[in-house]
């Protein structure tokens, strides 16, 4: 593994040991924007259709 990855990964554990460590009122906070966020992408009339839709 190069040092590069190794950066990546423990900012990633630090990132989730701040996450975990907020009141769950901020966390649904974090998931409502991550939810509108989402929904935004989906519905940007740029976005590719795919071809194996359910």
């Amino acid at each position: 593994m190069n040092d590069w990855m190794r950066k990546v990964l423990e900012s990633k554990r630090q990132m989730r040991k701040q996450i975990a460590a907020l009141p769950f009122s901020e966390k649904i906070k974090i998931m409502e924007k991550l939810r509108d966020r989402s929904l935004a992408i989906a519905s940007n009339p740029l976005r590719r259709k795919s071809l194996h839709q359910g």
